[in-house]
């Protein structure tokens, strides 16, 4: 068996010719051809093997002069006779849009034609010579890049009618990573004119068109049928909530017990479940592949982001720092290691992401960024409780927080205010903390009717900077109530921190020492220490926050 790593190859042809490893996907094959829609899309995060499972079906179905039987020896799906007879039968369009993400719409567009131009190119010699003239004519305006708008709208349909009339028989029809152009739409300001020309071109392919045998379509998200997918209604949504097709994208734990075997990898096994396992595509467990076989081609065998370091996510930067106190006291939520409950969208629109935090959460979880661990039926639309699935994706969110606080009060202050905490400094703690709110808390993030949540949120993102350090925890039970931010120190020398944040002007609260004193109080009197003292933590300090707008009061008392 070979150990020679696929690392960035997504042509099943190149991968089993040159006698690359392969995690058998073979069966997915069997799943296209059986399922009884026509035209499945299959939204997965990006380099999950999308583009190889579609590689591998064109070179299966596609009718070919040179018989490629050869590439599926030994695979499972050999052993399946009524799959067999579909190998080498069916005409097979395959695009790739997932280089199409110019900054501009007309270099999107340009990037858009160049994929059907290179198609059409590979055809000419198979179907050229027997076109009308004005047949000719629409392809040379294609190939000559000289066509109008309508003319690439029906670009893809029009080769498709060609094929099925030459052939005889109904086309294959492979689009991957069709929503790449959108999400470029999206960041660069021109998503209504992508989304219509989109619209226009798998449109005219996929929807009543007597030419289509049948159509499989990837990509991150599906987005609202509304706005691209209108009236497709033999559409099939496979998403990652789904059980069907969930072993066929990532590596299921039976094949990464059989990488274990093959490279030797048994004493990492519990390192590689902490760093890129966690999804669930249905109720499947599956390991990042990305960054498995990454980790396997490492000299030092070492734990990387290396699926993350793939990619700017700019977008999803620009959301996990946004100010909104609930949103962000959500984010910080997970990072403590628990879990939100939301509904989910699977139909979305990129841009109202800002005014839905359900899209947000679904365009997280879909992207591969968050899990849902459990589901929750309600009588309409079910609830997900939500966890961020594994160590090489925690580092993406404290980083991208981390490098947004350090751009806005900088990393010095950052660490002086993080140093003056652990020995306890907590009058030079406060005021640090008073000049960052100053800095980065806007007023109406702190003159709403509920400020200490800001507070609460903002404090939070600071102490999650010391998690190598601290276990963080939020609104967690202990004692006889809810702490606001408890922080449980790895080393039992080190002090423990219990925080509680008020706000002024409640009719019991008048003024910030009143205040003050409820939240010390409310500490002790919850018992709140509780949780420390059965880990074994001596050292305990509450410390009330007390907040009135912009003005912020920190004492310290120590259990």
């Amino acid at each position: 068996m070979s150990h020679k790593l696929p690392i960035g190859l997504s042509d099943f042809k190149e991968v089993r010719e040159k006698n690359y490893y392969y995690v058998d996907k073979s069966l997915f094959i069997q799943e296209v051809i059986n399922r009884s829609s026509k035209v499945l899309l299959l939204p997965r995060p990006r380099r999950f093997g999308k583009t190889l499972n579609l590689s591998m079906l064109r070179y299966f179905l596609e009718k070919r002069e040179d018989s490629l039987a050869p590439l599926f020896k030994g695979l499972a799906v050999e052993q399946d006779i009524e799959t067999m007879k579909h190998q080498g039968q069916y005409p097979v369009i395959f695009l790739t849009f997932k280089s199409c993400k110019g900054s501009t719409l007309e270099k999107c567009l340009s990037e858009i034609r160049g994929v059907l131009l290179k198609v059409y190119l590979e055809y000419k010699p198979l179907i050229y010579q027997t076109l009308t003239q004005e047949e000719k004519q629409l392809y040379d305006n294609i190939t000559q890049e000289k066509g109008q708008s309508r003319d690439w709208e029906e670009a893809l349909s029009f080769l498709m009618r060609l094929f099925h009339r030459q052939t005889g028989k109904q086309v294959i029809i492979l689009l991957d990573e069709y929503d790449a152009p959108i999400h470029a739409g999206q960041e660069h300001g021109y998503y209504d004119e992508i989304i219509l020309f989109m619209k226009m071109l798998l449109g005219n392919a996929l929807k009543d068109n007597s030419d289509l045998e049948k159509g499989v379509v990837t990509g991150v998200l599906r987005v609202a049928k509304e706005s691209i997918f209108s009236d497709l209604n033999n559409l099939d949504v496979l998403s990652l909530l789904r059980s069907e097709f969930d072993k066929y994208f990532g590596f299921t734990e039976e094949e990464i017990e059989k990488l274990s075997k093959d490279f030797s990898l048994a004493k990492f096994i519990t390192v590689l479940k902490k760093w890129y396992n966690g999804y669930l595509f249905g109720n499947r467990v599956i390991y990042n592949p990305w960054s498995i076989i990454s980790f396997l081609m490492s000299e030092d065998r070492f734990p990387r982001p290396y699926w993350i370091n793939t990619a700017s996510e700019s977008l999803l930067r620009d959301i996990i720092t946004r100010t909104d106190p609930d949103f962000q006291e959500q984010i910080e939520t997970l990072l403590s290691g628990s879990t939100i409950t939301t509904e989910l969208n699977e139909n979305i629109v990129l841009r109202d992401l800002e005014y839905s935090e359900q899209n947000i959460w679904s365009l997280l979880v879909f992207s591969g960024y968050l899990k849902p661990v459990k589901m929750i039926e309600q009588p309409i639309l079910p609830l997900y409780e939500l966890a961020i699935p594994n160590l090489e994706v925690y580092s993406f969110y404290q980083n991208t927080l981390k490098n947004w606080l350090q751009h806005k009060i900088g990393r010095l202050q950052l660490q002086k205010l993080l140093q003056a905490l652990i020995k306890t400094d907590f009058e030079t703690f406060g005021f640090l903390l008073k000049e960052m709110v100053l800095t980065i808390l806007s007023y109406h993030d702190t003159a709403g009717k509920e400020p200490e949540k800001v507070y609460h949120a903002f404090v939070l993102g600071l102490l999650t900077h010391l998690m190598d350090r601290y276990v963080i925890r939020s609104n967690r039970e202990s004692g006889y109530g809810r702490y606001d931010v408890l922080m449980i120190p790895y080393c039992k020398e080190e002090p423990g921190f219990i925080f509680e944040f008020k706000k002024v002007n409640k009719p019991e609260e008048k003024n910030h020492k009143a205040a003050m004193k409820s939240a010390l109080d409310q500490i002790q009197d919850k018992q709140y220490m509780v949780e420390l003292r059965e880990q074994g933590i001596k050292n305990i300090w509450g410390i009330g926050v007390v907040v009135k707008g912009k003005k912020v009061w920190v004492e310290s008392l120590k259990y």
